[in-house]
C-alpha cells in the first residue's frame, strides 16, 4: 500500500489504537472503521457536535446546500485524508482523530513529504493510485496540502472538503481558484466570507479550531517554576517581541517557540527556548501561573490563535488578547482572562499573579468549557452531519457555541472519548 511504499514500514492502525504522541508522524497513515461511519447522524452527539446537544435558534434545518454538495450527499465511511504532521500543534492529528473516534475508515498521507523523498510527479502518481485503491467518500485535505490539479481530478468521484485554519489577510485569486473545487470549505476566520462570496463561492462553513484530548491534555499538578509563560514564535512582523520583553522585565517570563534568535541581541531580557511539543507543552502549562495569549490577528471576529484551545485543553490559566466577539466563545473571569491592550495585559497579570485560587477555579472552569464543547471530535461531528444532510442556513452572524456557566457543564458530555 501507499503508506508502505512513501514511508518505510506500513503505518497501519485500528481506530482503537494508541497514536504516536513522539511528533514524528509517517507519510502514511491508515486506520478501519470501529463503529456505523454516520454515528452522528444517529443521534451520537445530539445533533450539534459543538454545543453538546439542545437547540440553537441561530441554526435552520432542513439544510440549504451548494448545488454540488446537495447532489452528493450521504454518510461517510471511507476518508483520505491530506496534511503535513504539524509536530507541534498536532492539528492534523487530531482531526484524524477526531474521525476515527467517529468511526470513520481514514487513512492519512503527507503529500510534502512523499514529494520530499520521491519527487512531485512520483508522489502525485502515488497519490493517485492510492485514491484508486481506496475509492474515499470524502477527500479531507488540510488548507491547500493537495495540490489543485490532484484536487481537481479527485473531486470528480468523491467530496472534497478543505479545512482551513489561516487567518488569510492576504486574498488573491488562486484561493478563489482552490476553494471552489470543494463541496464545503471548513473556515474559522467567517470574516473573509463576504470577499469570498463576492467572487461566487458559496460553500463555506464557519467551524472553529480545537484539540484532541488524545495530544493535549492537563499534565499532573507541579509546583510553578515561573511567572507568565509564552508558547510560540515573534509574530510574522516581530510584533510580539517588544511587548514580550517588557513583560519579562517586570515578571519571571520564558518563551518557547521558533525564529526568536533574531530578536534575541535586542531585548536580552527574554528567557528563550525551543518550540515544544505537545507533551512539553502540557508541562510549560501545568508550571507557568499564567499561560499567555498573544494573536497574530485581534480585529477578525472570533478569530484567534489555536493556542487557546490547546492552553486550556492543558490545564493552564489563560491570559489572552480579546478579539470581537470572544464573549460568545468564552466568559471573560471564568473560563479565561483578556486583555485589550499591553498595559491592560501587565496590568491584569500583576493583579492575577497573587490569585492562585481564583486562577485555578477559572483554569478548572476553561478546561470543562473546551471538553465539553471544543474539541475536534464536535467539529467532526457537524462536518459528517454537513456532508449527510447538507449546510444549514445560518443567519447573518457566524453561529458559535453558548459559554457555559460554571457548574452547568454535563460532566458526561466532558468525557467523550475513543
Amino acid at each position: 500500500m501507499i503508506g508502505h511504499e512513501a514511508g518505510g514500514p506500513s503505518n497501519s492502525t485500528s481506530a482503537a489504537s494508541s497514536p504516536r504522541e513522539d511528533g514524528q508522524a509517517a507519510a502514511g497513515r491508515s486506520s478501519t472503521p470501529g463503529a456505523d461511519a454516520a454515528g452522528f447522524a444517529s443521534g451520537e452527539d445530539g445533533g450539534g457536535g459543538d454545543h453538546g446537544g439542545g437547540d440553537h435558534g441561530g441554526m435552520v434545518l432542513p439544510a440549504l446546500a451548494p448545488a454540488r454538495l446537495r447532489n452528493r450527499l450521504g454518510p461517510v465511511r471511507r476518508v483520505l485524508f491530506f496534511g503535513k504532521s504539524m509536530s507541534r500543534t498536532r492539528c492534523t492529528g487530531a482531526l484524524v482523530d477526531a474521525f476515527e473516534r467517529h468511526g470513520v475508515e481514514v487513512r492519512w498521507r503527507n503529500l510534502v513529504t512523499m514529494r520530499r523523498w520521491f519527487g512531485q510527479q512520483i508522489a502525485n502518481k502515488m497519490a493517485r493510485a492510492e485514491f484508486r485503491r481506496y475509492r474515499p467518500d470524502v477527500v479531507f485535505v488540510f488548507y491547500r496540502d493537495l495540490p489543485l490539479v490532484l484536487a481537481d481530478e479527485f473531486r470528480r468521484t468523491a467530496r472534497l472538503v478543505i479545512w482551513c485554519e489561516e487567518a488569510l489577510e492576504v486574498l488573491d485569486g488562486s484561493i478563489v481558484d482552490y476553494f471552489q473545487l470543494a463541496d464545503l470549505v471548513c473556515m474559522s476566520n467567517p470574516s473573509r466570507f463576504a470577499w469570498l462570496r463576492e467572487r461566487g463561492l458559496d460553500n463555506m462553513a464557519f467551524l472553529m479550531s480545537g484539540f484532541s484530548p488524545r495530544y493535549h491534555h492537563a499534565a499532573p499538578p507541579t509546583k510553578p517554576v515561573r511567572d507568565v509563560a509564552f508558547i510560540g514564535g515573534p509574530g510574522r512582523r516581530g510584533q510580539r517581541a517588544d511587548f514580550l520583553a517588557e513583560i519579562a522585565r517586570r515578571f519571571d517570563t520564558e518563551v518557547f517557540g521558533r525564529h526568536w534568535e533574531r530578536w534575541r541581541h535586542l531585548h536580552r531580557d527574554l528567557r528563550i527556548h525551543a518550540p515544544v511539543d505537545n507533551r512539553a507543552y502540557a508541562k510549560v502549562c501545568a508550571t507557568s501561573r499564567i499561560v499567555l495569549g498573544v494573536n497574530e490577528v485581534n480585529d477578525d471576529l472570533y478569530y484567534f490563535s489555536n493556542r487557546t484551545f490547546l492552553t486550556l485543553a492543558c490545564g493552564a490559566f489563560h491570559l489572552t488578547h480579546y478579539v470581537p466577539r470572544l464573549e460568545d466563545v468564552f466568559k471573560d473571569g471564568e473560563h479565561l482572562v483578556w486583555y485589550r491592550s499591553n498595559d491592560e495585559a501587565l496590568a491584569k497579570i500583576a493583579e492575577w499573579l497573587p490569585r492562585a485560587d481564583e486562577r485555578a477555579r477559572i483554569a478548572a472552569g476553561g478546561h470543562a468549557e473546551v471538553m465539553q464543547h471544543h474539541q475536534y471530535y464536535h467539529r467532526v461531528a457537524r462536518i459528517l452531519h454537513w456532508l449527510q444532510h447538507g449546510l444549514p442556513a445560518f443567519g447573518p452572524e457566524p453561529w458559535v457555541p453558548t459559554p457555559q456557566p460554571q457548574g452547568d457543564a454535563d460532566p458526561a458530555s466532558s468525557a467523550i472519548g475513543p
